[in-house]
C-alpha cells in the first residue's frame, strides 16, 4: 500500500484489499496491544492533479491480541472501522490532511493509527478467576456491592442504640 505521485497520476482512481502483516517491532513499546491477525484493508481512493491530493476511503477489520486487565492473558477483540482520510504532496497546515514526504504516499502508517484508535483500555477475559491473597481479594463491583447492601457504615452504628422518646 505504497504508491508514487507518478503511479497516482497515471491510475487516477485506485482500488484495492490487502491482508497486512505486523512485525512484533511495531508492539514493543504498547502496552495495551500485543498482536495483530487477519487484519484486512480495502479501500478506494481518487487522485487529484489539480490539487495534488489523494483521498481514500479505508475499512479496515481484523483481531487484535490485548492483555486481560486481571490477569494479563492474552485476549482476542474483534475489531471494524472506518475512515475517509486525505494526503497532499504539497506542504499543508491543515491537521486532517497527511503529508507526502519525497513523493511517496505510504497507508501503513495511519492504518496503524486508525487500528491503535480502536484498542480498548480495559479487557477482561471471559471467565477470568481474580486473585486472592491472605486477608485480600480482588472483586467485581457487583460482588462488592452484594456483600455490603446490609453493611452499616461503622460511623452510624451508635446510632442503632438510639432510642426515641414518644409523645
Amino acid at each position: 500500500m505504497k504508491w508514487t505521485k507518478k503511479e497516482l497520476t497515471n491510475l487516477i482512481d485506485v482500488s484495492f484489499e490487502e491482508e497486512l502483516s505486523f512485525d512484533l517491532h511495531d508492539f514493543r513499546k504498547l502496552e495495551r496491544l500485543r498482536d495483530l491477525r487477519h487484519v484486512i484493508v480495502k479501500g478506494t481512493g481518487h487522485y487529484d492533479c489539480s490539487s495534488q491530493r489523494f483521498e481514500v476511503d479505508l475499512d479496515l477489520a481484523g483481531e487484535m491480541i490485548v492483555p486481560c486487565a486481571v490477569t494479563l492473558e492474552d485476549v482476542t477483540v474483534p475489531f471494524e472501522t472506518s475512515s475517509h482520510e486525505v494526503f497532499s504532496f504539497l506542504n499543508t497546515e491543515d491537521e486532517d490532511v497527511h503529508e507526502c514526504r519525497k513523493d511517496f504516499l505510504e497507508l501503513y502508517p495511519v492504518v496503524f493509527q486508525l487500528i491503535l484508535a480502536e484498542v480498548p483500555l480495559k479487557v477482561v477475559k471471559e471467565g477470568a478467576v481474580y486473585p486472592k491473597g491472605d486477608g485480600w481479594e480482588v472483586m467485581t463491583e457487583e460482588e462488592y456491592r452484594n456483600r455490603t447492601k446490609d453493611e452499616i457504615d461503622p460511623r452510624l452504628a451508635k446510632l442503632k442504640e438510639f432510642k426515641f422518646e414518644e409523645n
